[in-house]
């Protein structure tokens, strides 16, 4: 907002893709759907599909072709995040507004491919994949140096090949020439890659946690400490502990976590 001109509004866009398997029987046919949301919109709206808050833009059908899909389906929020546009508001009242793209939400994988980041290493700071567990994080990654990056690999290589060794040897995956996000304004696509909290933080750091858990206690303990837990509304009670668990998915996770803490304080 500091950076607008007096008196402008800012309109937060959200992008969101993932990756979805198109036939049943073939692993090979999948699809990038993008959508779009704002950022001023509630939350409790945003996630009724009646409101129409998130809308589809396009489907992305080969992920060779991602960024330079990207670069048509987007290209329009270039300009009005630069210029902005003359929006008249609920009271009347006409502002200029800009659209910035502050959020990408997406799975791991495409977060690499978005970011255009080695598989195996952090999209938003530059940590070798080998100190992922350090207790120190290394010093963010930025637009201007990864497009830094490509573009010395382009100059120094003639071969494609030798272009994607030269990006991976500083954490870039080099699978692109331009991304699709270069001279976004008031954007760092780093930054604006939001956390996966199913797959990073319910199926990743909790399930984890679960493990260590059991490790330190007996498994039967844990379990005995859980069946103790009095039945409450809002919280799933759990008859035969976490152990009889078959199929763990992130909604079980989630209510594992509702109680984990409490069953180890006592």
């Amino acid at each position: 907002q500091a950076r607008l001109s007096k008196g402008a509004a800012l309109s937060p866009v959200i992008i969101a893709t993932e990756k979805t398997q198109l036939m049943q029987f073939s692993d090979s046919k999948f699809a990038y759907p993008v959508y779009l949301t704002l950022g001023n919109i509630p939350r409790a709206i945003q996630w009724r599909p009646s409101q129409h808050a998130c809308i589809l833009l396009a489907t992305c059908l080969v992920q060779r072709l991602f960024h330079e899909s990207m670069k048509i389906i987007l290209d329009p929020l270039k300009k009005v995040g630069r210029d902005g546009i003359e929006v008249v508001g609920g009271d009347g009242a006409v502002r200029r507004v800009y659209s910035v793209l502050v959020c990408y939400v997406a799975d791991y994988p495409e977060q690499c491919l978005v970011t255009c980041s080695k598989y195996g290493t952090c999209p938003k700071c530059k940590q070798p994949p080998e100190e992922l567990l350090a207790s120190t994080a290394r010093e963010p990654h930025t637009d201007q140096w990864t497009e830094s990056v490509i573009n010395k690999a382009k100059e120094d290589t003639h071969l494609f090949y030798q272009f994607q060794e030269r990006c991976k040897e500083q954490l870039v995956s080099g699978s692109v020439y331009k991304p699709f996000w270069t001279r976004f304004p008031h954007c760092n696509i780093h930054i604006a890659i939001t956390p996966d909290v199913l797959h990073q933080l319910f199926q990743g750091i909790f399930k984890h946690m679960v493990h260590w858990c059991q490790k330190i206690l007996d498994p039967k303990e844990l379990d005995a400490c859980i069946r103790a837990l009095p039945s409450c509304f809002g919280v799933r009670y759990f008859k035969d502990g976490f152990s009889a668990l078959g199929q763990i998915g992130g909604k079980e996770r989630k209510d594992m976590a509702k109680i984990l803490f409490g069953c180890l304080i006592g």
